[in-house]
């Protein structure tokens, strides 16, 4: 069932803090949102605050996606560390199931975009999404990616080798 799309300006991106953790804990220990993502689910408040404590928080470019100032979701990039990889970013994200349909992630994706290239000084963002995960794949369509193609048994997600779409946007000329 689709709901109707949340006002753009109602969603925000911004850095984690540690009151954040009910919120977090909602969609971390969902099942159904983190079946096509590298990590396991959350069992315990302690758990969430450490990662947001020890990861989140000092991260470059993770951000809590907002509506109206909570935390619904989390997007991140991540620059590429050596040197061929430099020019490039990899996109990553999730939202809490109760918002799925509301167009909030296709936002949030728009949003990263508006300030990731100049923030970490990259061409290219780029994203990876399991071949079953349509409403990913639609997410990303809908921000301007283009898909690039389909990498065999390229990644392991949840202990099983997958194949993924690679899909890319690219920075805008000046």
């Amino acid at each position: 069932m689709m709901s109707s799309n949340v006002d753009a300006s109602r969603v925000t991106l911004r850095r984690f803090t540690a009151a954040d953790l009910p919120d977090f804990m909602e969609w971390a220990t969902d099942d159904n949102v983190t079946k096509t993502l590298v990590w396991d689910s959350y069992e315990s408040q302690d758990q969430g605050l450490k990662f947001l404590n020890s990861v989140a928080i000092p991260h470059p470019w993770l951000k809590a996606i907002c509506v109206d100032g909570r935390a619904v979701g989390s997007i991140s990039l991540e620059k590429g560390q050596c040197m061929m990889d430099s020019c490039r970013a990899t996109l990553g994200y999730c939202i809490a199931k109760k918002y799925w349909g509301q167009g909030i992630m296709t936002i949030a994706v728009k949003l990263a975009l508006s300030t990731g290239f100049q923030d970490l000084d990259v061409v290219r963002i780029e994203a990876l999404v399991q071949l079953s995960n349509s409403a990913s794949r639609r997410v990303l369509e809908k921000a301007g990616f283009q898909l690039e193609g389909t990498l065999l048994k390229y990644t392991v997600i949840k202990g099983q080798v997958r194949d993924c779409f690679l899909f890319a946007a690219f920075r805008p000329a000046c």
